[in-house]
């Protein structure tokens, strides 16, 4: 074949090649920037709950099993409160932790609910922050089911309750909310449902205390239009926003008038009443 026709003959690829080249520089920068927003964005939230409250030696103590509750610590994090006689299981409660709050500071509460029989799972979140795991209940109401099972009591015959404290109430409204249909009561510590859950046919129990520091009154009283319209409201007059955990004061919150076994007294009468509406 003659060379200069070979000469003159197109070699096709190559403009072609080059366009698919900066095409994929283009797409590798663009994953590159993708992964490093990421990152900063898991490191930012790190940093941010790094510095978080821890519960106090009277929330550790509250651990202990004793002849009426049994308390399990899970390699998920998660701990059970359950009564050691299982025929007294009057409902279970599935707790979701305010945010930035070592989840153990609300063991003398559940403890307390157990000692009155209501079987509880106090959830553990990544980061101390219920929102980065707002489907969490779908592992500890598992976990506390089996239990149940384990102590010859079948949970579908107890009512089924969610909760939580703050930023863990709010999630723990988004997600009973989401499934109703396996839930009768919520109870809000501190806490509004941001979401519509007026239809959804749950029982609802707010408490609050009067010196709370912490709580937007504004956006609370704003989503009251969000649940069914027979919710109970309990205020704790001289309460504030910690004092349903067990984890010292906290930031932009009011001295409570009362103590926090008070305070913590008076949530465990009103939710072992909730329970026994459902």
């Amino acid at each position: 074949m003659d060379r200069r026709g070979e000469k003159n003959v197109p070699h096709g690829g190559g403009r072609g090649h080059g366009k698919r080249h900066r095409a994929r520089r283009v797409l590798l920068g663009i994953v590159v920037a993708l992964v490093a927003a990421v990152l900063a964005l898991g490191l930012g939230i790190h940093i941010y709950a790094a510095s978080y409250s821890h519960a106090t030696a009277t929330a550790r103590k509250a651990l202990a099993t004793s002849s009426v509750v049994r308390v399990k610590r899970l390699d998920s994090g998660d701990v059970l409160f359950v009564p050691q006689d299982a025929g007294r299981v009057s409902a279970a409660l599935v707790f979701y932790p305010g945010g930035k709050v070592e989840a153990t500071a609300y063991a003398p509460l559940l403890r307390s609910l157990a000692e009155r029989g209501i079987a509880c799972a106090l959830t553990r979140m990544p980061e101390n922050l219920a929102v980065l795991a707002p489907n969490a209940a779908d592992r500890s109401r598992g976990e506390l089911e089996d239990a149940l099972r384990a102590e010859g009591r079948d949970p579908q015959d107890v009512p089924w309750m969610m909760g939580g404290h703050s930023l863990g109430g709010a999630m723990a409204a988004s997600y009973a909310g989401d499934h109703a249909s396996e839930y009768r009561g919520l109870a809000l510590l501190a806490a509004y449902s941001s979401g519509d859950i007026s239809k959804s046919g749950l029982r609802v129990l707010l408490v609050l205390g009067t010196r709370d520091g912490v709580l937007n009154r504004d956006k609370y009283k704003s989503c009251l239009a969000n649940l069914p319209q027979d919710y109970r409201e309990v205020e704790i007059k001289g309460g504030n926003h910690a004092g349903f955990g067990s984890y010292g004061r906290q930031d932009g919150d009011r001295k409570a008038t009362v103590s926090g076994g008070e305070q913590v007294g008076v949530t465990v009468q009103a939710i072992a009443n909730l329970a026994e509406t459902l």
